[in-house]
Formats: C-alpha cells, sequence, structure tokens
C-alpha cells in the first residue's frame, strides 16, 4: 500500500513538473516573443534619447560616430584617447550630483591613480567632461580599467560604477 502511494505520489508531481514545462515552453516559441524582442529594441535605442533632446542631441551623433562607447544612467563616454606613453583623455557627458564625480585607474589588484572631475552642469542636466589621466603599468602584462562612479552624499559610498578598459 505503501509503495503504490509513494508511486502515485512521484506520477503526480512528475506529471506537474512536465506540464508546467511545456505550457511556457509552448508559450514561449509562438509570436509573443518575437512581438516583445522587436518591442523592445525601439524602446532601448529610444531610452538614451529622451533626456538629450533638452540639452543638445550631438552627444547622441558624438557616440553613434565612435565604434566603443561605455554608459549607463549617468555617465556616457564618447572618447577613450591614449594620447601619449602613460597618458589617457577621456571625453563625454555626466548627469551627476553638483557636477563631481570620481574616477579610479586599477590593474585588477591595485588602485594605480583617483582623482575627481567637474563637469559643466549639475543633475539633472547633462554635463561635459574632459580629463586626462596619467598613469603607468605596475605589471607590463597587466590591463588597466579606469572606473568612473558618484560618491554617495549620504555615506560616500560608490555608485553607478561604469567601468572602462584603457587601451
Amino acid at each position: 500500500m505503501k509503495k503504490l502511494l509513494s508511486i502515485l505520489l512521484i506520477a503526480v508531481l512528475l506529471q506537474g513538473c512536465t506540464s508546467s514545462k511545456e505550457t511556457p515552453s509552448t508559450g514561449t516559441p509562438a509570436q509573443p516573443p518575437a512581438t516583445e524582442q522587436p518591442a523592445q529594441q525601439p524602446s532601448d535605442s529610444v531610452q538614451p534619447e529622451t533626456p538629450q533632446p533638452g540639452t543638445s542631441t550631438q552627444p547622441t551623433d558624438d557616440q553613434d560616430k565612435n565604434d566603443e562607447t561605455y554608459k549607463n544612467d549617468i555617465f556616457q563616454v564618447a572618447s577613450v584617447e591614449k594620447t601619449g606613453e602613460d597618458t589617457f583623455t577621456i571625453k563625454g557627458k555626466a548627469r551627476v550630483f553638483e557636477g563631481n564625480f570620481q574616477y579610479v585607474v586599477e590593474d585588477g589588484h591595485n588602485e594605480l591613480t583617483k582623482g575627481n572631475v567637474q563637469t559643466s552642469a549639475g543633475a539633472p542636466e547633462w554635463g561635459d567632461f574632459e580629463f586626462t589621466v596619467k598613469v603607468k603599468k605596475d605589471q607590463p602584462n597587466s590591463t588597466l580599467t579606469l572606473v568612473l562612479f558618484e560618491s554617495s552624499p549620504k555615506d560616500g559610498s560608490r555608485r553607478m560604477e561604469l567601468p572602462i578598459a584603457l587601451p
């Protein structure tokens, strides 16, 4: 009797698992995902443009010209150029509290240099920035990463970090 009850219980559980898996997979290959994906792609391309028309459409044009752009909700880095042996110039826009943000250059293990940058405008506007970083690698085969971030006014913690691999 116990064996029969155990077998029935297992059969019910397997059928429940199987039918719940079949229902989403049957719905997934159907038209809704095909409809959702195109709907998401236009909205993704529309969202970054929405805040910019209030200020200027130039940031979007500059970013479209570059192969690699780095961005998140508060940073839009238009270019990262190696201008010398150990010198890099970074240009872009930021929407940060009081127009001030910080950066740090890391090699994966150590912070090699850090600093502050002042933009041309504070949030909610997009402020332009351009700064130069001079940093030398400790290890010749290491990769340098520039991390842009905003310090929290409450506790000083890093917010909205944007890592950028330096060329």
